[in-house]
């Protein structure tokens, strides 16, 4: 018999993704604990500039954030020739048509999805599902691109639980951690290196984990060689990556994509437990388009309505942050008045000014998505234009998944996993 969700039966822990400066004007100063300026955006004009400009590269937390977790040479972090070469290899293992025959790999993991939740709710147990659904995304990833069983769901991996416990760390820092990662920016370069071979608990933690994803890697490149599937992932990169820099790219997809997709969904489904009318019309869209046999998603609007909105309102990216690398001109979509009462239409930039493409304050400005842009309403997204602003993103005019030259490069998987 089909349940009804109840918020109830959700984990608090799913409400920790409150984001900041959801009352942002579209451009504006912020301070951070060290009293250094950073220039908060979200002025779509704006945004589209720093999207396709050569003149902003990561800035310095995330850039060593993201060479800590994921390795040197990432994809993530990558610029210019280095990050076209890379983004030339992987594209096509995400293509459209590869993405699409990936289905029934996701279907069996929903499966065993489902097969967990019913163990687990037994004599009414309460469960909570953001683990089990970031269990979920990771088993999806490993089975449709990697081509190799994590087992994450039914908990009989080694690397599955590593892998847990490092992002359970990563998105929970300490007190401590929030203030090193403030401080990341000002530490040279020379020094983050050294201070990475330090034998201190969080350090070995991913020192622990690179150990194993690297001997994932050698191990999955000896697969790709003997079985010769070219269109994998590991297919792509055969050959032309050395193989010891494959363990990085390995670990940029699964830190970057498995949290994200968990998240998201779960926000998604904590979001549906609230609105019991609105899951009885859903649950009528899905069993109608099941008896038609194998589902058309794109005859699925309700469902696409649900997933759109959780990915406006709980984007797992709030904020991008960046960084000048030339002097340049910011251009806005309308005049500002500065503080001085002067009316500007541009923003000079200088070299080495950080700021921050603040996306859930995108997501939230009323001149984009209408008076009601803080509120979580699905049907928003069966009005003919629910975006009143130009597509900054690969879909629905949304930041999630960024856009320009740095769009997330599985945006295709990430939102087929979310049906």
């Amino acid at each position: 018999m089909a349940r009804t969700l109840r918020p109830s039966v959700f984990h608090k822990g799913l409400l920790w993704g409150k984001f900041l400066f959801l009352n942002l004007s579209t451009l504006t100063h912020a301070q951070s604990f060290i009293q250094e300026n950073r220039l908060m955006i979200s002025d779509p004009t704006t945004v589209k500039y720093i999207q396709k400009c050569s003149f902003f590269a990561v800035g310095p937390s995330q850039e060593k954030t993201g060479n800590i977790l994921f390795g040197y040479g990432n994809v993530f972090i990558a610029r210019g020739e280095k990050h076209r070469h890379l983004r030339t290899l992987m594209n096509p293992a995400f293509s459209s048509k590869n993405v699409r025959a990936i289905l029934p790999a996701l279907t069996e993991t929903s499966r065993k999805l489902g097969d967990r939740w019913e163990a687990l709710s037994v004599s009414g147990n309460i469960v909570d599902i953001s683990r089990s659904l970031n269990d979920a995304a990771l088993d999806a990833m490993g089975d449709a691109i990697f081509e190799y069983p994590f087992n994450a769901v039914t908990e009989q991996s080694e690397l599955a639980k590593m892998h847990r416990i490092m992002t359970d760390s990563v998105s929970s820092p300490t007190k401590v951690m929030q203030v090193l990662d403030a401080a990341l920016a000002f530490i040279p370069d020379r020094v983050f290196r050294l201070i990475c071979g330090l034998p201190l608990p969080g350090i070995r933690m991913i020192q622990k984990y690179k150990k194993l994803t690297n001997a994932l890697s050698f191990h999955l490149i000896g697969e790709t060689r003997r079985s010769g599937l070219s269109t994998s992932l590991l297919g792509c990169l055969d050959g032309i990556v050395p193989d010891e820099e494959v363990g990085v790219h390995l670990r940029t997809l699964l830190i970057a994509g498995q949290g994200t997709m968990g998240s998201t969904l779960s926000w998604a489904l904590y979001k549906l437990a609230q609105m019991e009318d609105f899951q009885k019309e859903l649950r009528q869209e899905i069993q109608k388009e099941r008896a038609k046999g194998q589902p058309d998603y794109d005859n699925m609007p309700l469902l696409n309505a649900l997933i759109n909105e959780a990915l406006r309102m709980y984007c797992a990216f709030p904020l991008a942050d960046r960084i000048a690398t030339e002097d340049c001109i910011l251009p806005l979509s309308h005049p500002i008045t500065t503080t001085t009462g002067v009316q500007i239409s541009e923003i000079p930039i200088y070299k080495g000014q950080r700021l921050h493409i603040a996306i859930a304050a995108y997501h939230r400005l009323t001149s984009i998505w209408g008076p009601d842009a803080e509120e979580f309403k699905p049907s928003r997204w069966l009005e003919k234009d629910p975006c009143k602003g130009p597509a900054l993103g690969p879909h629905a005019s949304l930041l999630t998944f960024f856009g320009g030259p740095s769009v997330c490069l599985g945006w295709r998987f990430a939102y087929l996993f979310s049906f």
